[in-house]
């Protein structure tokens, strides 16, 4: 999707409409048929959600995070599990870094980039252009989610597996995340996240320091299998550094962006430290 599929006459209901639209036209590399099998799967899941979607509406009203474990059917997170599995043992990038524009916080994992899912996903790249996996998504967050707006930065995942391995403090590029958790170490061995919202990133002076003493951080642990979707430019975040060798997180991050994300001028300093040589 590029930001032409907007035009300067259109309303900003029209510009939304027609960037949603765009954005659910799979790419090349996308299996059409999986994505059409994930929307129906989802569909008829959704008959069943009333009363979890209305929760995750209201956590993310209060929290700007909603676990949404309950809104995808089990069937479907059995083979997402299988497929980042499979994508974290083929990966062989790994860094141990700092990031300047988020205060030289550390980065200290395996980091998968979006071109590996681009080339070896049949799963997490169908859910992307879901049109039914968009749909409940935004329900949950009020507004309908796109693409990023960044082609690097829409699949990424990360595989924790060493003592101290983290994903520092930090701020999205893109408003949403979605995050599916394919494996998580149990809460003693830390890679819980934490979250602090409400806060605002400079990236000429991150001052994470003190957005984490003038904040409310938040901590939650997730099981393996489950997922969750937060607003991630404005929430100051990171994962707990793994305590325990040998122990695994392994994550998959389908970063979506609102229309905002596309009438704003953007640069991607985090995405190309983390997920691109």
């Amino acid at each position: 999707m590029t930001i032409e599929a907007v035009s300067p006459a259109m309303t900003m209901r029209e510009a939304a409409v027609a960037l949603l639209a765009h954005g659910n036209v799979p790419g090349p590399h996308v299996d059409a048929e999986q994505v059409a099998r994930i929307d129906r799967m989802i569909a008829r899941h959704r008959l069943t959600l009333d009363e979890k979607l209305t929760a995750a509406k209201r956590q993310y009203s209060a929290e700007h995070y909603a676990r949404t474990t309950a809104l995808l059917p089990a069937e479907l997170i059995s083979e997402l599990r299988a497929e980042a599995r499979r994508l974290a043992d083929l990966n062989t990038r790994r860094i141990d870094i700092t990031v300047p524009v988020t205060g030289d916080t550390p980065r200290r994992l395996g980091s998968l980039p979006n071109s590996l899912f681009q080339e070896q996903s049949k799963l997490f790249t169908a859910l992307y252009n879901s049109v039914e996996f968009r749909s409940v998504l935004s329900t949950v967050v009020g507004t309908p989610v796109l693409d990023a707006s960044f082609e690097d930065e829409k699949i990424t995942g990360t595989h924790q597996s060493r003592a101290g391995d983290t994903h520092g403090w930090h701020w999205g590029d893109h408003e949403f995340a979605f995050i599916f958790i394919a494996e998580a170490p149990s809460i003693e061995h830390g890679g819980m996240l934490q979250a602090v919202p409400h806060t605002v990133w400079d990236k000429k002076n991150p001052a994470v320091h003190e957005n984490l003493a003038g904040g409310t951080i938040r901590t939650y642990h997730h099981e393996a299998g489950e997922s969750y979707v937060f607003k991630t430019d404005t929430t100051l975040h990171r994962t707990v550094p793994i305590q325990t060798e040998g122990v695994e997180r392994i994550i998959v991050n389908l970063t979506l962006a609102s229309l905002k994300d596309w009438l704003e001028e953007k640069s991607y300093e985090t995405t190309n430290a983390v997920y691109t040589d």
